[in-house]
């Protein structure tokens, strides 16, 4: 697991550098010490925020990984992108098949007790998208008797119950398929993370889907590590910082909005380490 082999590289670094040495933390982290690849969780079917296509990753969530990782010393060709999907984010993690996951992971207390988060990095809202000819739905106030599709394992389907407690919930593997049965009319509303919904109509929805435009949480984006390393977290959060004050996430976040035709107010969006 890549706390562990973090853990080891420590321990050798400590017994070999003087209490007096400098230099950066991250550099106690370098790729030579832990492992040849650095295994990342991203998502393969959220334009915007991760997407695979013809073996390229592109999206928001991409672009924090790799200058993450890179902060870690790894170069680019050393990072292994897996797929991860809502409901396996935790196992995967506490299972070793990733070593982080960077994929729309909203920071919940019910995580915290599974895994630890870096960040945050991007805020986000819940929202509602529905077909482009639909009057009759603009909130979650409106999803009494509606059926509402949602992703299983995100915070999606429990907001909704919670918020429609007479709104039909159905719960799809992949998201993707939410928009599949909202397009053939097998489903009156896709609930998910504003961006997120954003990105899918624009890839996915012909011109058909519209995002209602009344977010109902405020959700906050993390980096999933593996429970049990603080240090590791404390390292990821100062490369975040990093990120925002040369402006790479600013691009980043900029290029992510344009890609999927979303307006948003990137100083609103912007979250940095320890934001509540």
């Amino acid at each position: 697991m890549f706390a562990r082999r973090i853990a080891a590289a420590l321990l050798a670094l400590v017994l070999a550098v003087p209490l007096s040495g400098c230099g950066r933390q991250e550099d106690r982290y370098r790729a030579g010490s832990i492992g040849p690849k650095i295994s990342v969780g991203i998502s393969f079917d959220q334009p915007g925020l991760g997407f695979a296509q013809s073996g390229q990753y592109r999206g928001l969530d991409v672009d924090v990984a790799q200058y993450v990782v890179h902060e870690l010393g790894y170069a680019e060709s050393q990072i292994v992108f897996r797929q991860v999907k809502p409901a396996d984010r935790e196992r995967m993690l506490e299972q070793g098949q990733v070593d982080m996951v960077v994929a729309g992971y909203s920071i919940t207390q019910e995580r915290q007790k599974l895994v630890d988060f870096a960040g945050p990095y991007l805020a986000a809202g819940q929202d509602l998208l529905v077909r482009r000819t639909q009057n009759d739905i603009a909130g979650v106030e409106d999803l009494a008797q509606k059926r509402v599709c949602v992703a299983a394992g995100s915070t999606s389907g429990a907001l909704v119950r919670s918020l429609a407690p007479q709104a039909q919930v159905q719960e799809r593997e992949e998201f993707p398929e939410c928009i599949t049965a909202l397009l053939s009319g097998d489903t009156d509303a896709a609930s998910g993370d504003d961006f997120a919904l954003a990105g899918l109509a624009h890839v996915r929805g012909g011109g058909q889907l519209r995002l209602v435009g009344n977010p109902f949480s405020h959700e906050r984006y993390g980096i999933g590590v593996p429970r049990g390393d603080p240090e590791l977290v404390g390292v990821i959060d100062q490369a975040l910082k990093r990120m925002m004050r040369d402006g790479s996430f600013k691009a980043a976040l900029g290029r992510a909005s344009r890609s999927i035709g979303f307006s948003i107010d990137a100083a609103a969006r912007t979250l940095h380490p320890g934001d509540h």
